[in-house]
């Protein structure tokens, strides 16, 4: 051997160098290829360690793309897979430089097949392509390619179970990042790795969700076994229930204890917190809740039927669950309807009828407020169950209590009828004693009326029989303006003042007199006993003098009066009637003699009415053609002596002796003629104003006197107004009078009506005698008055008296600011008619002027008719001139 090695040549140190460098760089090549084995053993590693700590597959790529990218250049990186039915792909991991991720959704696998992607999947083998192998490969037609074209194109397909699932793809854009065939190896090597670490993922997900499944089973067979659990302990508390609800029926002391321990029982089943129990009344118009409990409402009261959800039950007649929802519907369709008066609505409601023999009684029922606490249909369907034992419960310990109130009824009912008779009796003197009391008295003063007033004075009328020397007396007592009170203030101030006057009356009598009221404004005085007839005056005198005192009405002061009139007995054949209509008569004197004061009977008032009753017969058979005149008189213009008009005056032709109106006219008006009268005195002005328009005669007005009475009633309003009109007589000549102490008499608001309605139909409106008896002012400020006429009384004094010109001088300026025109009637001196025109006032008429006259001179004023028509026309230049 040795020999062997000593023969071998040496080498020149040279060779030996280079055989040395060619080790040394084999030995670097293994060394790289070492280092290159280890990285892509530890990415092998790393993807492995990522598909078993991995929580998702999105985590999964993002992980293979982070490693593939420290082997190469992958900043262009996407895995593309097929779906489950093979029909198309998706990219569940994209990232692209140039190409926007939304391109690459789900894409069908025919348009995917023609691409670069689908290339590599026909093929199945991995592929490197620059940038013109793929256009070669478009201009082929072997391909269309998607998106941005690249500089370098490397995909390997992945294969899993020896089937195409998908391929992976890195690009690059850059020229100086460039693909090798080495790095599509490494591609390739990396990819089966990707498919194991995808498929070792999915094998875990596919593990993890039986598991999952397999537990859901387990809990579900868990679950199944509880529920049976449950509803074999609710079947035995529900028989526990029905049984202790039976037991109930015999156990309770009473109704309201009965149905507080069946609270108790139903609210072992369901919640019950808010339950009540409603029965029907035994006409069954009605609901009661014998059991309520709720927490927003203590009680609630029987009450009719209506469109509750309870009435909801009734009707039906079957169970309601019911939540807010269902209520709307409800109401919408008409079933339910809301009260006004309903608190809080529940959330959720459970109602069951009660029915016993197919008939309903009533409805159980329970509502929430809690929207933490629902109702399930369970608790409805355990509610009606318990609703059919309830029912018979009911039934059962009604008939129980029934029985006992019975028993116990019969055995208070002879004792409570007794004592019941007792109270009869007694009540019905109380109320024989209240009707004898109500008949006899008036109701506003409680003063004795007309009936017990009669029956005293017939009393006094026997002991007078008995006792002749026992005299009595009567008081009539009227008040004075009591009318005009009543009408200005209202009959609540007319009320008050009748109590006030009746006080006032009391006080001033004697303690033995005996006080009444016979109705409106009269009142009687039963005087007894009476020595002299002082007696009576003196009595007479006090109430006089106590009803001069002011009243104060509304906080106002007002004053009144009283007229009274004294009748004493003549004897024991007197007679109530007769001392009555004696002191009404004295009473009717004194007013006539000028109010507030009294009048004793006698025969002088006894003759007058006599006189008055032959008077008022006569009258009311007398003819208005026949039996009266008309005079007239004329109305001058003070300033000029010219006729402005004419007043008619009516006069009463009794046999041969002619009456002046001041003696019949209030007969007249009491008796209904007047307005008859006053008709026919109506015509004839309109027939004179057409026999002097025939004459040829200035058209003038002429003045009518007409009673209250025709302003009262609408149709007597109208029925003038007709008048006129059917005769062709224009209305403003027509100047109708009224008496201003008749006006303050009646109801002021039904005459200002009817003065209105005559003033739009164009008459001229007077008002006459103002002044005569107060002149209230409120006439002229409120009434459609044209003409005021100043009463004679008055224009007698204006001459004389300096408070008389003052008033005069304050109504002249009043009537020029209202444009009303003011007359003076009754001018009887030379000095009345220069004071008037002084102080202003324009027309008048009187005996200094021209006295009155029969109708038949008035066409020609005392003249022959041409000599008449002549002087008419010159009173009318005058005018003019003025």
């Amino acid at each position: 051997m040795s020999v062997k090695y000593q023969d071998a040549p040496k080498l020149e140190p040279e060779v030996q160098i280079r055989r040395l460098e060619r080790v040394v760089a084999r030995l670097k090549v293994l060394t790289q290829k070492y280092r290159q084995a280890e990285v892509i053993q530890q990415a092998l590693f790393r993807i492995s360690e990522s598909a078993s700590s991995a929580q998702n597959m999105e985590q999964i790529y993002r992980d293979v793309h982070r490693i593939i990218g420290q082997l190469m250049t992958a900043k262009n990186f996407y895995i593309c897979l097929y779906t489950e039915d093979r029909e198309s792909f998706t990219f569940p991991y994209f990232v692209d430089q140039y190409d926007d991720a939304r391109m690459v959704a789900e894409v069908p696998a025919e348009a995917l097949m023609r691409g670069m992607t689908g290339y590599v999947l026909r093929g199945g083998e991995p592929i490197l392509c620059t940038k013109e192998d793929i256009e070669a490969l478009v201009e082929a037609g072997e391909v269309n390619f998607l998106g941005s074209l690249p500089v370098d194109w490397l995909g390997v397909p992945l294969i899993a179970n020896d089937e195409f699932i998908g391929a992976m793809v890195v690009q690059s854009y850059a020229e100086e990042m460039r693909y090798k065939t080495e790095d599509l190896e490494l591609l390739m090597f990396v990819s089966q790795h990707v498919v194991n670490a995808l498929e070792r993922f999915r094998h875990r997900e596919y593990l993890e969700s039986e598991v999952a499944k397999r537990t859901s089973e387990l809990q579900q067979t868990n679950v199944d076994l509880r529920s049976e659990i449950v509803e074999r302990e609710k079947a035995e508390l529900q028989t526990a229930v029905l049984f202790s609800i039976s037991e109930l029926t015999n156990t309770a002391e009473d109704m309201p204890t009965f149905y507080k321990q069946l609270h108790v029982e139903v609210s072992r089943l369901i919640q019950a917190e808010n339950f009540y129990i409603a029965l029907l009344t035994e006409n069954r118009q009605q609901v009661y809740f014998p059991y309520y409990t709720d927490e927003n409402s203590s009680q609630a009261r029987q009450r009719n039927l209506q469109k509750g959800l309870t009435e909801y039950v009734l009707r039906t007649r079957k169970p309601a669950y019911v939540d807010n929802k269902i209520r709307d519907a409800l109401i919408a369709k008409g079933e339910v309807a809301l009260s006004e008066s309903r608190g809080t609505l529940a959330h959720q409601w459970l109602g069951s009828p009660l029915m016993l023999d197919g008939r309903i009684f009533g409805v159980i029922a329970t509502q929430t407020y809690a929207i933490d606490k629902p109702f399930s249909r369970e608790d409805l369907e355990l509610l009606n169950f318990v609703a059919h034992h309830v029912s018979v419960a009911i039934d059962r310990r009604r008939a129980a209590e029934q029985l006992a109130k019975a028993n116990s009824f019969l055995e208070k009912r002879i004792a409570e009828r007794t004592e019941e008779l007792v109270e009869e009796i007694e009540r019905r003197k109380e109320i024989e004693a209240k009707l004898y009391h109500d008949a006899h008295h008036d109701n506003l003063t409680g003063l004795p009326n007309r009936a017990m007033f009669a029956e005293r004075v017939n009393q006094a009328l026997a002991r007078q029989k008995r006792n002749p020397k026992d005299n009595f007396a009567l008081l009539f007592v009227d008040l004075d303006r009591f009318k005009n009170i009543n009408d200005t203030l209202g009959h609540s101030a007319g009320d008050e003042f009748l109590l006030e006057v009746s006080k006032r009356i009391y006080g001033a009598i004697r303690e033995p007199d005996f006080l009444a009221r016979l109705g409106g404004d009269e009142f009687v005085i039963l005087l007894e006993p009476v020595r002299t007839v002082d007696d009576t005056k003196d009595v007479a005198s006090r109430i006089i003098e106590v009803m001069k005192a002011p009243f104060t009405l509304n906080g106002q002061e007002h004053f009144s009066g009283a007229s009274i009139g004294i009748a004493t007995c003549r004897g024991p054949d007197d007679t109530t009637d007769r001392l009555l209509r004696d002191a009404d008569a004295a009473m009717y004197e004194a007013k006539n003699l000028g109010r507030g004061r009294y009048v004793v009977f006698d025969e002088a008032i006894r003759s007058g009415l006599v006189d008055a009753l032959n008077q008022e017969a006569a009258l009311r058979h007398a003819k208005a053609k026949e039996d009266f005149l008309l005079w007239y008189q004329p109305i001058y213009s003070l300033q000029g002596d010219t006729i402005k008009g004419y007043e008619m005056l009516l006069r009463w032709k009794r046999g041969k002796q002619i009456v002046l109106p001041g003696e019949f006219m209030a007969l007249a008006e009491r008796s209904g003629a007047i307005i008859e009268i006053d008709q026919w005195v109506l015509s004839e002005a309109c027939n004179l104003i057409k026999a002097r328009k025939a004459r040829d005669y200035k058209s003038l007005p002429v003045h009518v006197n007409l009673c209250v009475q025709h302003l009262l009633r609408p149709r007597h309003v109208q029925t003038l107004i007709d008048s006129v009109s059917r005769l062709q007589v224009p209305h403003n000549l027509i100047v109708l009078e009224f008496d201003e102490d008749s006006l303050q008499k009646e109801d002021s608001r039904r005459i200002l009506s009817s003065l209105r309605k005559l003033k739009e139909a164009g008459f001229t409106l007077a008002l006459d005698d103002f002044g005569r008896v107060t002149g209230p002012l409120h006439f002229i400020y409120n009434y459609p008055f044209d003409i005021i006429k100043l009463d004679r009384n008055f224009v007698a004094q204006v001459d004389r008296k300096e408070r008389a010109q003052a008033m005069v001088r304050h109504i002249v300026t009043l009537c020029k600011e209202l444009g009303i025109e003011l007359s003076a009637e009754g001018i009887e001196s030379a000095s009345q008619r220069r004071e008037l025109e002084q102080l202003g006032v324009t027309r008048g008429q009187g005996n200094l002027l021209s006295a009155a006259q029969t109708i038949e001179g008035v066409h020609g004023h005392g003249r022959a008719p041409q000599e008449a028509k002549a002087q008419d026309e010159k009173s009318t230049r005058a005018e003019h001139s003025k």
